[in-house]
């Protein structure tokens, strides 16, 4: 009796033991930490990704030291979209059970909408085929949505329960407009500076953009993004307004935004009023459409259009934030060109 009760114990554990090895690990998510801090500017206007902004990723497998007969390094998935969901980004896919994962990655922003990202054709995959060693991003016209896109990349991951931190940069420049009149609008009076408008005139919005991540697969090089092919030049192209008095998001120019000199001084409002996101290139030149009030004629209000065309010098530099700002008077236009990180106080890469 107590022969058969060991028996069956030894059958037991064994039957133990076999359910033990056929059972798998469970699945682990692959998901991305997002932005907690205002110091993104991705949307321009926002201090994070809102929910629902896509991220693209491919990812590269490479072998661990348990890998069995039946496993290949290679590529583990190309162009899934991860979606922003609160605190990360995820999508339904899941870690290798050995070996770690190569990540590279672009973003494209709206300024409200995510709609309104950049759809760029996307190529993946080196001259052997590695989808984490490069994209080229053939980018279309930007003229109207004036979008963010960033890109990014992680090598030799594997699973973390927080998330894989994920470290994007901008691929693009942003041109930005701050502007005071020193004579307040009067609308009583019909006296002051009312600003009409800012065109940027010649600029290039379309363009191939090349990534590439040599250490990936192994390899060994810093991640690098080259744009190539710029489009067409584009004249008048309108500066997009964000934040300003009578304006919304939608508004193609500063149209009736009258600046004075008590509350929305230059001091108290948040550069960035107007602005445009280009590809790196030569700097173009930009026109102010401005009127001068000059009281009333009777009941007649005395009104010149005025415009003033600057050229700008140097070039647009990628990560860049080239802030102008405008001080208009009534007979004069004073301009001051500032060059920075588009991070303010910060390097051109974000962690998210």
């Amino acid at each position: 009796m107590k022969k058969h009760i060991l028996t069956g114990a030894i059958l037991a554990l064994a039957t133990l033991s076999a359910c033990q090895q056929l059972t798998p690990e469970p699945l682990q998510d692959i998901r991305f930490l997002t932005a907690q801090h205002a110091i993104t500017k991705s949307p321009i206007d926002g201090t994070s990704f809102p929910d629902d902004y896509n991220l693209i990723v491919s990812a590269y497998r490479n072998l661990g030291s348990h890998a069995s007969a039946s496993d290949a390094a290679g590529n583990y998935f190309t162009s899934v979209t991860f979606t922003k969901h609160s605190s990360h980004w995820a999508e339904a896919r899941y870690w290798p059970l050995d070996g770690s994962l190569d990540f590279l990655a672009y973003a494209s922003t709206g300024l409200k909408d995510p709609n309104h990202g950049i759809v760029p054709t996307a190529v993946w995959g080196d001259a052997w085929g590695n989808v984490a060693k490069k994209v080229v991003l053939n980018v279309p016209d930007n003229s109207v949505l004036f979008d963010d896109l960033l890109y990014g990349c992680v090598n030799n991951q594997v699973y973390a329960a927080g998330g894989t931190p994920l470290t994007l940069s901008h691929a693009e420049t942003v041109v930005c407009f701050a502007a005071k009149a020193n004579v307040a609008y009067d609308a009583t009076n019909n006296r002051g500076v009312t600003i009409n408008g800012i065109t940027l005139d010649g600029a290039y919005y379309s363009g191939t953009l090349t990534i590439e991540n040599p250490g990936a697969g192994g390899g060994s090089g810093n991640l690098s993004a080259v744009w190539s092919s710029l489009g067409s030049q584009t004249a008048h192209v309108p500066a997009r307004v964000y934040g300003g008095a009578a304006c919304t998001a939608n508004d193609p120019a500063l149209t009736g935004f009258h600046l004075g000199t008590t509350a929305t001084t230059l001091s108290q409002k948040h550069f960035g009023e107007a602005y445009v996101i280009l590809p790196p290139q030569a700097a173009q030149s930009f026109t102010i459409h401005y009127t001068v009030h000059n009281g009333k004629n009777g009941d007649t209000a005395v009104d010149n259009a005025m415009q003033y065309t600057y050229t700008c010098s140097g070039t647009w530099d990628q990560g860049t934030k080239n802030l102008y700002t405008i001080e208009i008077t009534l007979n004069e236009v004073i301009i001051t060109p500032t060059v920075t990180d588009w991070v303010a106080g910060n390097a051109t890469t974000v962690q998210i």
